[in-house]
């Protein structure tokens, strides 16, 4: 493997993008949470898990 070369895959900044929209989708699960919110517990983990399952399908669609 030559490791001077950098891997890569095209749409790894959407990827990104997804992960970090999950991200603070996860902090909003913490703060309902916190205020025992549970509706919108709920909503933030649905959002949070629909954004990182678009970033798996671009890693693997990337990958492929």
């Amino acid at each position: 493997m030559d490791t001077r070369r950098k891997s890569s895959f095209a749409g790894v900044a959407d990827v990104v993008a997804h992960a970090e929209t999950a991200a603070q989708h996860i902090k909003e699960l913490k703060v309902a949470c916190a205020n025992g919110d549970k509706n919108a517990a709920r909503r933030s983990l649905r959002q949070a898990i629909s954004e990182l399952e678009l970033a798996r399908a671009m890693v693997r669609t990337g990958i492929d």
